[in-house]
């Protein structure tokens, strides 16, 4: 080969890779974080975690869903800390994710980072064909392309040229069918009709489930094949690749030194078993009892709280879900906290379930959870006392929200709201509002206060107080919010909101 010919080669490889190393060092300097914060925001709650937390409970929504009649609406991680007052009790919570996603997340908590016991939900739903081919599955998917291992630049470009799970809405649906139709049952400890799921479901959906009148129940039959579509299916340890997900949290964790714990969630074996019978309870059970032991073999604590909440405890009542009400929640936080009181012997505590019947006086100083909701909005830019306020704008339209079952109160005691915040707008925005709202449907009511006095100044604290009658049509409502709205997408920060009921 010609000696300048190779020679030119030489030069323009060395200075591709000259530029390409340029580019690198440019976009994670300049646009990488940028990148994060619009497509993988979800770090943020792993980089809130303090270096000294001793014990971290990932999960998804199960674990900060709310019954809307609850009095008490902090998470199930939050009952859990009440049983150790002194431990560092953090979460990480992504609505809808499952192992594979927290994988990810636990993988980008930095090595120097103390925490001792990692909590990771263990959803018996996420093993099933509509979870493992959610539409969610791709948006989902795309929020961690950013945060696994390589360089920067290189999972940009694979981020823009969507190199991830991507498929449209018919394609997961064949994946389910398929999953379906080729997951046949198999070694079970009776006689039974059905070769699959789909077999089990059609016969199902064409026999109904019967009402009191003897006629036909579209709700009841629709709900019942939820169930079956749901929870008819064996799990394959060797195979399924939420196995995978799961064994990967275990080398993890190990790899840490965190003591690991899975927190098997309860599902609603009681409407199941009254929908469709013992059958599904097998499949049920048999599927926990197979991940207590499997799991249990690596040495992880497993904690079985499959039957543990009753039906009148789920929230959701035409689908099955893991979201409870008050009672639920804690129900599930007990049994993680006598686990955990092996770990921590000398720091568990009991917790008496008394709280009052009612309260007049609320307050949050945006420092930690309460509970509230909106709290996803906390922020360190700004703050009018201690370090985080409650940021709207860009793709955030409303605070913190103070949500509270308003009929507990006595009728005689509720008159008026009294309510008061600090507020900084970057631009003065009149058209942001103060709202008082019940969703209730027999104490419809949303209503919008300006801001009194007026915004003065941007960039600059203001103290805003109201008194404002309390209507006699949501006296009686189950949920009453108060929330600041913002339309216009304008940056503003809320802090020290305080509500008193008088």
């Amino acid at each position: 080969m010609n000696r300048d010919l190779v020679k030119h080669i030489f030069l323009n490889l060395f200075s591709l890779i000259l530029i390409i190393l340029l580019m690198s060092v440019v976009y994670k300097k300049f646009f990488y974080e940028k990148d994060i914060q619009r497509y993988s925001d979800i770090i943020n709650t792993v980089r809130a975690l303090p270096n000294d937390a001793d014990i971290v409970y990932i999960g998804e929504s199960s674990n900060v869903t709310a019954g809307g009649d609850d009095r008490d609406t902090r998470y199930i991680s939050q009952f859990t800390g009440d049983y150790f007052p002194g431990l560092k009790v953090c979460d990480i919570t992504k609505p809808a994710s499952h192992a594979g996603i927290f994988k990810v997340l636990l993988e980008n908590i930095p090595e120097s980072n103390q925490m001792q016991t990692l909590v990771v939900t263990l959803n018996l739903r996420s093993f099933d064909a509509e979870w493992m081919y959610s539409d969610l599955e791709t948006p989902l998917q795309k929020s961690i392309v950013l945060l696994k291992p390589g360089p920067p630049l290189w999972k940009r470009f694979l981020l823009s040229f969507k190199a991830y799970d991507i498929k449209s809405k018919q394609e997961r649906y064949e994946q389910i069918k398929r999953q379906w139709l080729h997951d046949t049952f198999h070694d079970l400890p009776f006689d039974f009709p059905y070769r699959n799921t789909i077999q089990w479901d059609k016969a199902l959906r064409k026999r109904g489930i019967k009402g009191k009148d003897g006629k036909r129940d579209k709700e009841a039959t629709t709900l019942a094949c939820y169930y079956v579509k749901t929870y008819a299916f064996q799990i394959d340890t060797l195979h399924h690749p939420r196995i995978k997900d799961f064994d990967d949290i275990v080398r993890l964790a190990k790899k840490r030194h965190w003591h690991l714990i899975f927190n098997l969630m309860a599902e609603n074996t009681e409407k199941a078993r009254e929908l469709v019978g013992d059958k599904l309870l097998f499949f049920m059970n048999n599927n926990a009892r197979l991940l207590e032991d499997y799991y249990s073999r690596k040495g992880v604590i497993v904690v079985n709280n499959l039957n543990a909440v009753e039906d009148a405890q789920f929230i959701d009542r035409t689908w099955t879900t893991e979201h409870y009400a008050e009672k639920g929640r804690k129900t599930i936080a007990r049994n993680l906290a006598l686990a955990l009181k092996d770990l921590y012997p000398g720091q568990f505590k009991e917790v008496k379930d008394a709280h009052p019947a009612f309260q007049t006086h609320f307050e949050n100083n945006c420092e930690k959870p309460l509970g509230w909701k909106g709290e996803n909005t906390f922020t360190d830019e700004k703050s009018s006392s201690g370090m985080f306020s409650s940021k709207m704008g860009d793709s955030e339209t409303f605070s913190i929200t103070w949500s509270y079952p308003l009929r507990e109160i006595p009728r005689r005691l509720k008159n008026h709201f009294f309510i008061s915040f600090e507020a900084c707008m970057e631009k003065v925005d009149k058209d942001i509002k103060l709202v008082v709202e019940s969703a209730d449907p027999e104490c419809r009511y949303w209503k919008a206060y300006g801001f009194y006095p007026p915004p003065s100044a941007p960039h600059k604290w203001q103290f805003y107080s109201y008194r404002i009658k309390i209507p006699d049509q949501i006296k009686n409502s189950k949920r009453v919010k108060i929330y600041l709205y913002d339309p216009h997408g304008t940056p503003c920060y809320i802090d020290d909101l305080c509500i008193d009921i008088q």
